[in-house]
């Protein structure tokens, strides 16, 4: 028997190999939420925990008075984010150590995108115009400031359109 008669085969084979083990091991991380990003699927309503989205649904259905953004509702912190000409309204969030926290992000205009890290973990959503995005996350256990950024291109000022998280004690 030729190697070179079943090369082709074996290569198959080893490649199939590497395939189902590189789906297994994302699968265990989503699985055991070790994957941040994925952890609660995709930015959609359906996909934020049940006292997220018992919150968001109250905040929906009363919303803050004209010029107030955001809300702690059962110890959630609901934040209405929109993105407009080259700016997000509002600006700053400002959130407790270890607080759970719902952006719900709105474009009423272009595609736009969501960038945050932060030290447990990174946060990139595309937002698409008219359908409110969702994301949901846990602020860390340390004060500071971090910075939201613009992910997609909407036009020569997108690359300047950023934001601040303030984490407080």
């Amino acid at each position: 028997m030729d190697i070179k008669e079943h090369a082709e085969e074996v290569w198959f084979i080893i490649m199939l190999i590497l395939v189902a083990t590189f789906f297994s091991w994302n699968v265990y991380y989503i699985l055991t939420g070790k994957s941040f990003s994925l952890r609660y699927g995709l930015p959609c309503f359906s996909g934020l925990p049940e006292q997220a989205q018992k919150a968001v649904e109250y905040f929906n259905s009363h919303p803050p008075p004209a010029g107030q953004y955001s809300e702690v509702i059962n110890g959630t912190l609901v934040v209405n984010l929109t993105a407009v000409q080259y700016k997000w309204i509002p600006s700053v969030i400002v959130a407790n150590e270890s607080e759970p926290v719902v952006i719900i992000i709105n474009s009423p205009q272009v595609d736009t995108g969501f960038y945050l890290r932060l030290p447990n973990g990174l946060i990139n959503v595309n937002d698409v115009p008219g359908i409110p995005s969702y994301v949901y996350f846990v602020t860390p256990n340390q004060p500071g400031n971090y910075t939201w950024r613009n992910a997609e291109y909407d036009g020569y000022a997108s690359s300047y359109m950023t934001g601040t998280l303030e984490v407080v004690s």
